[in-house]
C-alpha cells in the first residue's frame, strides 16, 4: 500500500458521524480538512505532552546529577572533618610531646646548673686544700726548723736529727695524704666535667627536637587552617547546589502539575470515549470484551511483552504512571475502534424499508410460525447491495431457499449473508472493503418478491441485524 493510499485511508474525503438525540437520527459530515485539523490538534497535544515529558525528564536528570554532587560534597566534607580531627589529634600529641621535651630540657638545665655548682665547689675546695696544704707545710717546716735549731743550740745533735727525720716522715705522710685527696678531687672533677658535657649534648639535642616540634606544629596549624577553609568552601558550594536543587525541584513540580492536569484530561477523555464506544457496541448484543480478546489474539492484534521493570518511587514516577495509564486507555480506545472497523454496523442498502424482522414470524408460504434468521429489506429495483464491513468472500452461488447468495467472513467469528440476489459482482476468496458492492437486489430462491434477505452470524449463531444497524448509528463510518 502506497503512502497516498495510507493517508487516504486514514483521512478519507468524508467521514459521517451518525448520532441520535431525543429519538431523532442526525448526520454530521466531516470533510478532509476538518479531519486533518482534528488530527493535527491531537498530534500537537501529544507532541506537547512528549516535549513537556522530555523537559521533565531532563530536569529530573539535572536534579539527580546535583543530588549526586551534593552526596559527593558531603562525602568530601566528612573526609575533611576526619582529616581535621586527625590533625587536631596530631596537634594535641605534638603539644604534649613539646611540653614533655620542654620539661626534660628544663630538668636537664637544672641538673646542669647543679652540676656546675658542684664542680665550682670542688674546684674551690681543691684550691683551698692546696693552699691549706701549702700553709701547713710552710708552718710545719718553720716549726721543724725552729725545733731543730733549738736542739742544735742545746748541743743535742742526735736528738735534733731524730726529730727532724720523724718530722720529715710525718710530713711525707701528710703530703701523700694530700696528694691522694687531690687525685680523688681531680677524678671527681673530671667525672663532673664529663657529665657536664653529656648534659650539654642532651640539652642541644632537646633544643633541636623542640625546634623541629615547633616547626611541625606550625605546619600542622597551617594544614588545619587550609582544611577549615576547604570545608567552608565546600559548605558554600553545597548550599549553592541545595538552592539550585530546590529551584529545579520547584520547576519540576510545576511541570509535573501541568503535565498531570493535561494527562488527567486526556485520560478522562479517552476513558469517556472508550466507555461510550463500548456501550455503543454492546447495543449489537455482542460480548465486547470477548471480541477484544479475540482481536488481540488475531494476526492484526498488537503483540506485547518484555521484562518486568517496576517504576520506583523517584521524583516523576507518579507522572510516568499517569502517562502509562493514559497510553493504556488510548490503546484500549484504539482497539475498540479497530474492533468497530471489523463489525457489520451499517445497513447493506442506501435506501430501504424493512418488510420482515428477525425472529419468530408467520411464514409467507406455509402460513405457520417459523424462525426468520435475518431481516428482509425492500428497496428500489436493482438496488446495489453493499458489504457492511471489511471481510473475505467465503461463498458465492445458489444455496437452497436463499437463492443467489454471498457469504462474507469478517473475522472474530462474525459472518454476514446477502440472499435472493439477482446479480453477483464478487467471487470466492475476494477481499472486500467496507461498502464495496457484492450484487443487486432480486427475488431468487424462496422469495415472494424482490428484496434482500440480510443475516449476521456470530459464532455460528444468527443475531438480529437491526441491533448492529442501531449500533452503527452512533459511530463513524466511511
Amino acid at each position: 500500500m502506497s503512502m497516498r493510499e495510507r493517508v487516504a485511508k486514514l483521512v478519507p474525503e468524508q467521514r459521517e458521524v451518525i448520532f441520535r438525540t431525543h429519538g431523532r437520527v442526525r448526520y454530521l459530515r466531516l470533510g478532509r480538512v476538518t479531519q486533518t485539523a482534528a488530527l493535527a490538534l491531537l498530534a500537537g497535544a501529544i507532541g506537547w505532552s512528549g516535549y513537556a515529558t522530555a523537559i521533565y525528564v531532563t530536569h529530573n536528570k539535572i536534579v539527580s546529577a546535583r543530588n549526586v554532587e551534593i552526596v559527593g560534597l558531603e562525602t568530601q566534607n566528612e573526609t575533611l572533618e576526619g582529616d581535621l580531627t586527625r590533625l587536631r589529634n596530631r596537634i594535641a600529641i605534638q603539644e604534649k610531646s613539646l611540653t614533655a621535651t620542654q620539661k626534660s630540657t628544663v630538668d636537664l638545665l637544672a641538673d646542669n646548673e647543679e652540676l656546675q655548682f658542684r664542680i665550682a665547689g670542688l674546684e674551690k675546695r681543691l684550691t683551698e686544700e692546696i693552699e691549706s696544704g701549702k700553709a701547713f707545710a710552710l708552718a710545719y717546716m718553720g716549726e721543724v726548723e725552729a725545733h731543730a735549731r733549738d736542739e742544735i743550740m742545746r748541743g743535742d745533735l742526735a736528738a735534733a736529727k731524730e726529730t727532724l727525720q720523724r718530722n720529715l716522715a710525718d710530713r711525707d705522710k701528710r703530703v701523700a695524704n694530700l696528694d691522694a685527696e687531690r687525685d680523688a678531687l681531680k677524678l671527681k672533677f673530671a667525672a663532673a666535667t664529663e657529665e657536664l658535657g653529656r648534659l650539654k649534648n642532651e640539652v642541644g639535642t632537646l633544643n633541636y627536637a623542640r625546634v623541629d616540634l615547633i616547626n611541625r606544629l606550625d605546619e600542622t596549624h597551617r594544614e588545619l587552617a587550609a582544611a577549615e577553609q576547604d570545608k567552608k568552601s565546600l559548605q558554600g558550594e553545597r548550599e549553592a547546589l541545595g538552592a539550585e536543587v530546590a529551584s529545579l525541584s520547584g520547576r519540576l513540580e510545576s511541570i509535573e502539575e501541568a503535565q498531570g492536569s493535561i494527562v488527567a484530561r486526556l485520560a478522562e477523555q479517552a476513558s469517556e470515549s472508550g466507555d461510550a464506544l463500548k456501550r455503543t457496541l454492546s447495543i449489537a448484543g455482542l460480548d465486547v470484551d470477548r471480541m477484544l480478546d479475540r482481536l488481540s489474539r488475531s494476526d492484526d492484534g498488537a503483540a506485547v511483552g518484555g521484562p518486568l521493570l517496576p517504576i520506583d518511587d523517584s521524583p516523576g514516577a507518579q507522572l510516568v504512571h499517569k502517562i502509562a495509564t493514559v497510553d493504556r486507555r488510548i490503546d484500549d480506545f484504539q482497539r475498540l475502534q479497530d474492533l468497530m472497523q471489523r463489525l457489520p454496523l451499517a445497513a447493506p442498502l442506501d435506501e430501504y424499508r424493512m418488510t420482515s424482522g428477525y425472529g419468530r414470524r408467520v411464514d409467507p408460504f406455509t402460513k405457520r410460525l417459523a424462525l426468520h434468521s435475518g431481516i428482509d429489506l425492500a428497496s428500489r429495483r436493482k438496488a446495489s447491495v453493499m458489504v457492511t464491513a471489511p471481510g473475505t468472500v467465503t461463498y458465492v452461488g445458489w444455496k437452497g431457499g436463499y437463492g443467489k447468495i454471498v457469504e462474507v467472513d469478517h473475522g472474530l467469528g462474525i459472518r454476514t449473508r446477502y440472499a435472493h440476489l439477482s446479480n453477483i459482482y464478487v467471487k470466492r476468496g475476494q477481499k472486500l472493503e467496507f461498502r464495496e458492492k457484492v450484487g443487486q437486489i432480486g427475488s431468487t430462491g424462496r422469495s415472494s418478491g424482490e428484496h434482500l434477505h440480510y443475516e449476521v452470524v456470530v459464532d455460528s449463531r444468527s443475531q438480529d441485524p437491526v441491533n448492529f444497524i442501531k449500533a452503527g448509528q452512533y459511530v463513524f463510518k466511511k
